[in-house]
């Protein structure tokens, strides 16, 4: 039973199990799995249209299946030029991430710009759109959590790290994880979200603001582009836990103006182990936030 290899007390998989029971090769693509750290309930997904029907004349996401189906050709042939100009055989599963890859890229250059005042039905969000790379003070008790993560492809180990300041700039809370593993960047990405907000109840910051320098997640968390199904395990944890906060809101911040929570990242990828500092903050924040 696929159950028998998690650990309930943790909602992660049981490594060594893993490690012992299945070929190598299965091993990370296993681990990199995304779990529920929430508990949601199991159920059908159907992304294609909102009535769960779907029929050639079909307009909403006919359009994107166009998209897959060209960047799905083009990655074939890439693929096949590769073998027989390079001798080189690419594994089917990073074929596919790639081709995944491609089109959320595309999805996310060409979507339009947020609108303002952009609200969820079931509790108050305010869109704050892009930020720029200079620190931008919230509300009064508002507190900005920052979230990036560190990713690498060949051994799929993941690093995620937040920081949470209040509209003064003080350091409120930092942290993060370098013990899991993901199957792309964008999990990270979302995984880091995930950490920061179980991270704000754990602090108890009711009223805050959550940015990301990924801005497709950013588009998914708003409902402004198809989920990615790969990771909807982690945006539907994101969408319980934000109940549990008074007001929550998403927003895209530069690359520039993400650096702290980028260190953090770093850091916690490096060191692997789970860590959590005060409002004193580690040593290496220290010129990031001044």
């Amino acid at each position: 039973m696929v159950s028998d290899l998690i650990d309930p007390s943790s909602n992660s998989w049981r490594t060594e199990m893993i490690s012992d029971e299945f070929n190598q090769d299965d091993v990370l693509p296993i681990l990199s799995i995304p779990l529920s750290q929430v508990g949601i309930d199991d159920r059908l997904v159907w992304y294609h249209t909102t009535d769960e029907v779907y029929s050639v004349k079909t307009g909403d996401n006919a359009d994107e299946i166009c998209q897959d189906f060209a960047f799905g050709l083009w990655r074939l042939w890439k693929n096949r030029n590769e073998v027989v100009f390079n001798g080189i055989h690419g594994h089917p599963l990073e074929i596919l991430e790639t081709w995944r890859k491609s089109t959320t890229k595309y999805r996310a250059f060409v979507a339009p710009e947020p609108a303002n005042n952009c609200h969820r039905v079931t509790k108050p969000i305010t869109d704050y759109g892009k930020t720029s790379g200079m620190w931008q003070k919230p509300r009064y008790e508002t507190i900005k959590i920052y979230t990036d993560a560190a990713w690498c492809k060949n051994t799929m180990h993941m690093g995620v790290g937040w920081l949470g300041r209040d509209f003064a700039g003080l350091l409120q809370a930092t942290g993060g994880s370098g013990v899991g593993y993901c199957h792309s960047a964008a999990a990270a990405e979302a995984i880091a979200i995930r950490a920061a907000l179980m991270a704000c109840i754990d602090h108890r910051f009711d009223d805050v603001i959550i940015e990301s320098n990924a801005r497709s997640i950013i588009l998914m968390l708003k409902k402004e582009v198809v989920i990615d199904f790969s990771i909807e395990c982690i945006l539907g944890d994101i969408d319980i836990l934000e109940q549990k906060l008074m007001s929550v809101s998403f927003a895209f911040v530069s690359r520039e103006g993400n650096r702290a929570a980028h260190s953090v990242a770093k850091y916690v990828f490096k060191d692997r182990r789970s860590l959590t500092w005060d409002c004193i903050g580690p040593a290496f924040l220290f010129n990031f936030l001044a």
